[in-house]
């Protein structure tokens, strides 16, 4: 299916986890989950350790948790250390192993992918593309600016190891050049010597965001509109609107960019002296919202906010899928329970057509009676850090 010049494309899941293990994770002491090509439900009441399994998964494809938490917190209270392993399979049969192991006594993780060790953490971004919808998405919506820049540097970053090189380096510069200008705020001098050759790398890696943020933008547009009115109907048009720190308006090539980078931040410095930090460059961006072409942060209704969220997600699948040409991992944790019976039938819908996917939930309600879970699809239920698969006699952990 094209969007306006975008393929959707309906395919199965080119690579799938197989087999999960985890062990002293969160409250997990060992558990073995055997993943469904489809979707794998974790059915339990709050506490019990389901969002614990999606966070894993997220190890194993980022090498670090979704919530941003540092890796000690997630250790077993009581074990010196965790380890998450997940057995991968192609579509045409190429097998992938993953594993990451923590030590808490070394503060040290290391990450072996087919058992040879990863120096580059990075360099496993993109390889399991990974789409993450729970409640702390709500921020991107309803919260402040930078949830929108972290939606959008998770999104491109999956999909392009040079923007995430990028990421990487400008924040590295910017810490640089903040305790410059904190420095010199401090002692009350004149930092413009000392800023010159850190000004040079923030606005070349700074316009290098700023340019792969504008064209994800035009991208990502028509995939947004198709998902939503999938979800919402045609009534509401959803919008993008990049809002750089500076004026970007006819500037087209990168140099021009640069100049207009450059020139901003001369025209601040004065401010940025009295402040202590920078204050123009891609940290300092905004990713607006609309809804039928007003602002959807002060206008709309928490039912419409839920399902621009939902249809971020869902564009961030078909995006991620079109562009790493492997089909992502879906996680979705506790979801259902915040949408209306009618949207949680339109999202059920949708996501039966993804590929593999893992939803959390206390009640699986929401599913019809007659559902089938004896072919890709799995039911699970967790219960103090065990799962047990629904069709299994004995505690699978």
């Amino acid at each position: 299916m094209w969007v306006r010049g975008y393929r959707i494309v309906r395919t199965t899941c080119i690579v799938r986890f197989e087999q999960i293990h985890i062990e002293n994770f969160r409250n997990h002491r060992l558990t073995n989950l055997p993943a469904a090509q489809g979707i794998n439900v974790l059915v339990g009441e709050n506490g019990e350790g389901k969002t614990n399994v999606l966070e894993a998964i997220s190890f194993l494809c980022l090498t670090k948790s979704f919530f941003g938490n540092m890796d000690r917190h997630a250790l077993k209270f009581g074990a010196k250390s965790f380890t998450i392993e997940g057995i991968a399979r192609s579509q045409a049969g190429r097998a992938y192993s993953i594993r990451v192991e923590y030590s808490g006594e070394e503060s040290r993780k290391d990450v072996f992918l087919n058992k040879a060790a990863v120096e580059k953490f990075s360099s496993i971004v993109g390889t399991f593309p990974l789409v993450v919808l729970s409640p702390e998405s709500a921020a991107i919506t309803f919260g402040p600016p930078a949830e929108r820049r972290k939606f959008l540097d998770f999104v491109i970053s999956q999909s392009s190891r040079v923007y995430l090189e990028d990421v990487l380096d400008y924040r590295r510069i910017l810490r640089q050049r903040n305790k410059i200008l904190i420095d010199a705020k401090i002692a009350k001098t004149n930092p413009r010597k000392l800023l010159e050759p850190w000004n040079t790398e923030l606005i070349e890696r700074g316009t290098g965001i700023v340019l792969r943020r504008r064209s994800f933008i035009e991208e990502f547009q028509p995939i947004i509109l198709h998902v939503y009115q999938e979800l919402a109907g045609s009534e509401e048009i959803p919008g993008l609107r990049y809002a750089p720190s500076f004026d970007l308006s006819g500037a087209t090539s990168e140099k021009e960019v640069q100049n207009r980078f450059e020139e901003e931040l001369e025209r601040r410095s004065v401010e940025e002296r009295r402040s202590g930090s920078t204050v123009v460059g891609p940290h300092r961006d905004e990713l607006e919202l609309l809804l039928n072409e007003t602002s959807l942060k002060g206008f709309a209704s928490q039912g419409q906010h839920k399902t621009f969220q939902i249809a971020l997600k869902m564009g961030e699948f078909h995006y991620l899928r079109e562009r790493c040409h492997e089909t992502p991992v879906v996680l979705l944790d506790d979801v259902f329970s915040e949408l209306d019976a009618q949207r949680a039938e339109r999202l059920l819908n949708v996501v039966m057509n993804l590929g593999q996917a893992f939803i959390t939930t206390t009640s699986d309600s929401w599913f019809p009676p007659d559902f089938d879970w004896s072919g890709p699809h799995r039911r699970f239920t967790v219960h103090q850090g065990s799962v047990f698969h629904e069709e299994a006699t004995n505690i699978i952990s």
